[in-house]
């Protein structure tokens, strides 16, 4: 059962649409922000209110990088690992992150507050290496400036 606000908020984002299907990534995008990853029981609710097959919402949740089903947290760091940033020097990043952090790929802080995601590509290739908090972009520039964004971040 999911709380009334976001039932309502899947409902209208599938009416809004000829198709329900078509609502699909905007209604797991609801659920994500909601609850900071996607639980089983919401991908059902998700699946009943769209009239889609279980399976095929679960699909869509495998195939794209940005919706998460593990451990939730306030804030996810996803960081580009393509071939672009790979040969910017992504590691430089990395090693950024679990340095002021403790965290490494796919681990969450201790206080529930990072998440950190390799991703295959943000589509910012000119700006690399890149990573992105919750939906702001930004090219790595320098560990101080690393901290100075994660610090913005409650």
């Amino acid at each position: 059962m999911l709380p009334p606000e976001l039932e309502q908020k899947l409902l209208e984002h599938a009416n809004y649409f000829p198709r329900r299907e078509q609502a699909i990534l905007l209604c797991l995008h609801e659920v994500q922000d909601y609850y900071g990853n996607i639980p089983p029981f919401a991908l059902e609710r998700v699946a009943q209110i769209l009239g889609l097959p279980l399976n095929h919402v679960e699909n869509v949740v495998s195939f794209y990088d940005m919706f998460d089903r593990g451990e939730p947290a306030r804030h996810r760091i996803r960081v580009c690992v393509s071939i672009v940033c790979n040969l910017m020097n992504k590691q430089r990043l990395l090693d950024a992150i679990k340095k002021h952090l403790g965290i490494g790929v796919g681990e969450v802080t201790k206080d529930g507050r990072f998440k950190l995601i390799a991703v295959q590509c943000l589509g910012a290739c000119s700006e690399a290496p890149v990573f992105m908090v919750d939906d702001d972009t930004y090219k790595f520039e320098s560990e101080e400036k690393l901290y100075e964004i994660l610090s913005k971040y409650t």
